[in-house]
């Protein structure tokens, strides 16, 4: 299954709550990854959708990108000790 329509099927939209995702794809608890986000210091763009005091939200398309570049990253280093 593609990593983006993976996610859309997870969380059922293109903007992903930034609290929803941020411990199980940067291990950060809600407020950290929203400090992080403050100073856009996560590997992926976060936005919001109103004003400064709005939730932060991810893009699911960056977010499936990013994933999917973290696992073949993995896979090469995988490849790299098995040959």
């Amino acid at each position: 299954m593609n990593t983006h329509f993976a996610l859309l099927a997870i969380y059922g939209d293109v903007n992903i709550p930034l609290e929803k995702c941020c411990m199980e794809f940067f291990g950060l608890s809600p407020k950290r990854a929203a400090e992080a986000a403050n100073k856009q210091a996560l590997p992926v763009p976060a936005y919001r959708l109103g004003s400064n005091k709005s939730q932060w939200f991810m893009d699911a398309g960056k977010l499936a990108a990013y994933i999917d570049q973290m696992k073949a990253q993995a896979e090469q280093e995988w490849r790299a000790v098995r040959c």
